[in-house]
């Protein structure tokens, strides 16, 4: 009888690897993500969807695609990535739709109308978020109302869920929600261009990121046909969801990396700018087992304060009895403390402060608001941060 069983042995890895060959042909290229930290090895396996862009010939950004799938899709081959992959360039034109799981809108070479529309469709009925990575992103700035002076507004914008975006805002990101589940089958990426500026250009990346199949009872089968292999097909192509770029709920922003750089939209370093108005995001940066704080270090802090000039926290950046006409930008950092003196520990931060340094307690995340007003546009320029997570004060 033990040649019976190790036959059977034999028959059940055999049923596993073709199981598993299969799920990652289905998914094109089997590329893996890096650790993000020491514990997550588990993690490596499931597939990352920005681990399928690619650099074109051009320098630009594609996705690694087969060549059959490229053309398929419309894409045009420039450039080689993986083992077999090509390096694949979609490029949405004005007006159309697409079901791609990831594309790239350009702008035009001309303009030939003052709205370019894009119409973004599920992929699946797994899609829970799309991400949309501004590459490129150069739309004229925010100018003065002709109605009235303390406004600021966007003239040529981009128009998206609840947001409305100008000028400078190369390297930034958003996350909507895009679940069909919740009757979201579809979103609208809008430019509306009535300038038709010359020097108007974006480049974005649209990622479809989906949830893992929702599970039912797990039913007992055996390895002894196909209704088997196709469980075992299912359970690593479960590995391969956007496990790692789905943002938590609530979120505009995600940063997924132990370090980085956060700066508010149209933030120039270098250049007078002045930050969206009437604007509210959240922002979230993802936690590790081993963090148990982390440090916001701003190389720049300028949001409008209510009196006077200098720093500013809590009371004189929000009020908690709404009054019209009175100036309410800020950025909340809840369970946080000031570096320079952690008894201090407001939520609130406004006003002009560059060597601004907070320590927080988890969930990591931040919340920026601005009203309609801009009333010194030279104390409303935003902010620019460097973040790392860390595992104690000292």
């Amino acid at each position: 009888m033990r040649w019976l069983w190790n036959f059977m042995c034999l028959l059940l890895c055999c049923g596993l690897r073709c199981a598993q060959a299969q799920a990652e042909t289905e998914l094109e290229l089997n590329q893996t993500t890096p650790l993000l930290a020491a514990g997550s090895w588990r993690q490596a396996r499931r597939r990352n969807s920005l681990a399928d862009s690619c650099s074109t010939n051009d320098g630009a950004t594609g996705t690694c695609l087969t060549r059959f799938k490229c053309m398929r899709q419309g894409g045009t081959v420039n450039g080689y990535c993986g083992t077999y992959g090509v390096c694949c360039e979609t490029n949405m034109a004005c007006g159309s739709s697409t079901r791609l799981k990831r594309t790239i809108i350009r702008n035009p070479a001309t303009f030939s109308s003052d709205i370019c529309q894009y119409t973004i469709e599920a992929y699946n009925n797994n899609v829970q978020q799309l991400r949309i990575d501004f590459e490129q992103f150069e739309l004229p700035p925010p100018t003065e109302s002709s109605t009235d002076e303390r406004q600021l507004e966007c003239v040529d914008a981009l128009e998206v869920g609840n947001f409305k975006l100008c000028g400078l805002n190369s390297g930034q990101h958003l996350y909507l929600p895009f679940n069909v589940a919740s009757g979201i089958d579809q979103l609208t990426l809008t430019f509306s261009l009535p300038t038709r500026s010359q020097q108007s250009s974006w480049r974005l990346i649209v990622t479809q990121l989906e949830a893992p199949q929702a599970s039912n009872k797990r039913k007992q089968s055996s390895f002894n046909g196909v209704n088997g292999l196709q469980d075992l097909r299912n359970i690593f192509a479960s590995h391969h969801a956007d496990y790692e770029l789905l943002a938590p709920s609530g979120c505009q922003q995600y940063y997924t990396e132990l370090s980085g750089n956060i700066r508010s939209f149209n933030y120039r370093p270098n250049m007078e700018s002045t930050y969206l108005p009437d604007t509210s995001y959240t922002i979230c940066i993802k936690s590790i087992p081993s963090a148990s704080m982390i440090e916001y270090s701003f190389s720049k802090f300028a949001m409008s304060l209510q009196v006077g000039e200098g720093e500013g926290y809590d009371a004189a950046c929000h009020s908690t009895v709404h009054t019209p006409g009175r100036q309410e930008d800020y950025l909340l950092i809840p369970q946080s403390l000031l570096a320079k003196n952690t008894a201090y520990q407001p939520t609130y931060y406004c006003g002009s402060n560059d060597n601004l340094v907070v320590y927080a307690s988890p969930p990591y995340m931040m919340h920026f608001s601005s009203d309609e007003l801009t009333l010194v546009p030279s104390m409303e320029t935003g902010f620019s941060l460097n973040y790392r997570l860390r595992s104690s004060l000292l």
